[in-house]
């Protein structure tokens, strides 16, 4: 269920991202992005066995108006985000090396405008919980239930962050990506997502050609991965022997 990370390079796709959203970061949590940025590098660099990285604060996102349609204009509405990654090294990985497995994720956004607010979460299951092995759900604090958990391919917190400003930031999001200034920042994150993705998908399928006693969004539903290693944004998994 845990699955192992080369974080040395999940650093250069959260340095790429934090370049690429700081100006849609309000001003109230300027400094909150480049913060995640150097606690990740310090915690790579300090290298321990087992060890978070978390936000101090929520990163608040500048507002938006124009996120339901074209035409559509709401009051202004927020996006705070917040996370907790927490790694381990196994004992099969040399210390020298920059690989550790995600014991637990768990990204917290919370959706904010005057009249009201929605917090949820991308979740990372660990051996305590059921449902997709990387769902959503709206917290448990609404109404008292954890469910629906809703499978998403995003789950680490630069691929939630995108998620999240791709539907508040409808047209301006996708238009700074498109900028020629932004390729470099953009290339990064998307090749790296493209590979973490097929890899899950892969998987799921995998399953899907094995399991022949349930319906493939039932068995969706209580999916447990065995990805064993992320693949870097070149494609490559951790090298071997660690």
């Amino acid at each position: 269920m845990t699955v192992l990370i080369d974080l040395a390079d999940y650093l250069g796709e959260v340095e790429a991202f934090a370049a690429l959203a700081d100006d849609f970061v309000d001003k109230s949590s300027a400094l909150r992005l480049s913060d995640v940025v150097r606690d990740l590098k310090t915690g790579i660099d300090l290298g321990a066995a087992t060890w978070s990285w978390q936000t101090r604060q929520d990163i608040v996102f500048r507002p938006s108006q124009a996120y339901d349609g074209p035409g559509r204009a709401h009051i202004d509405t927020w996006l705070d985000l917040g996370f907790k990654c927490d790694f381990a090294r196994p004992k099969s990985v040399q210390k020298s090396k920059t690989a550790w497995e995600i014991v637990g994720s768990a990204t917290h956004v919370t959706i904010r405008k005057n009249d009201g607010h929605l917090p949820c979460h991308f979740d990372y299951k660990n051996g305590g919980q059921w449902g997709p092995q990387l769902h959503f759900q709206v917290s448990e604090n609404v109404g008292n239930l954890p469910i629906p958990r809703i499978p998403s391919t995003s789950f680490l917190p630069t691929d939630c962050a995108d998620l999240i400003l791709s539907e508040l930031h409808h047209e301006e999001w996708r238009q700074l990506q498109a900028a020629g200034g932004s390729s470099r920042h953009v290339s990064v994150i998307r090749s790296a997502q493209e590979h973490r993705t097929k890899a899950y998908v892969e998987n799921i399928a995998n399953m899907w050609r094995g399991d022949t006693k349930s319906t493939r969004v039932c068995m969706l539903q209580n999916y447990t991965a065995t990805v064993a290693a992320l693949p870097d944004r070149h494609g490559r998994l951790v090298a071997r022997p660690w």
